[in-house]
């Protein structure tokens, strides 16, 4: 389910004119190698977008916006490594905006490792956890990686109330059978970007 637009617009504009202007969406005539083996005359780069400080601040505003609207969410975080700074953006924002008004929920950040530990505590989840929790990611398509996060965080005994991810690259059905697991929420459907670079 693509993020509402209502109260928020500008930001999701603004952060479309980011993706383009930070080159985490780049078109090729030649195309792009995916993990999967096929061919995409598309690429997102979201890491460009997420070390941009106006980039990754305006996804935080973006995502505690709607993350407030989910009932007593307390941390957010994912797979490492594309959710980190994401988390940690949300985390303090959340801090910030609660000292100016305490009805705004403060939230913690975590991160799941894609491999436990092997020494000290053996961790497999790093940071603050408190459930619930929202599972983030840049960019989902199949969903297997945020899959992967939310049943370590379950795992673990901490509920996961939904996913959220910038971009939702994947289809109709890919979008059915991630949310037989849990709901899925997006800033944008790759179909709204345009397959020619913006000059």
């Amino acid at each position: 389910m693509e993020f509402p637009s209502s109260g928020i617009e500008s930001a999701k504009e603004k952060l479309d004119k980011l993706i383009h202007s930070t080159g985490a969406y780049q078109y090729s005539a030649e195309g792009f190698r995916l993990v999967s083996g096929k061919t995409s005359e598309f690429y997102f780069d979201l890491k460009l977008l997420n070390g941009d400080p106006e980039g990754l601040h305006t996804v935080a505003m973006i995502f505690y916006h709607h993350i407030k609207k989910l009932p007593d969410v307390r941390a957010v975080g994912g797979l490492e490594s594309g959710s980190i700074s994401i988390a940690a953006a949300i985390s303090q924002l959340s801090y910030i905006e609660n000292k100016k008004d305490d009805t705004n929920p403060k939230i913690t950040s975590f991160f799941v490792r894609k491999e436990q530990k092997l020494h000290g505590t053996k961790k497999s989840i790093e940071g603050k956890i408190t459930s619930p929790v929202v599972i983030i990611d840049d960019v989902i398509t199949s969903g297997m990686s945020a899959i992967s996060a939310v049943n370590a965080v379950e795992k673990a005994g901490h509920k996961c109330k939904c996913l959220m991810s910038i971009i939702f690259r994947g289809n109709q059905r890919q979008y059915e059978e991630i949310t037989k697991s849990v709901p899925l929420q997006y800033v944008f459907a790759k179909e709204q970007f345009t397959k020619q670079p913006t000059t």
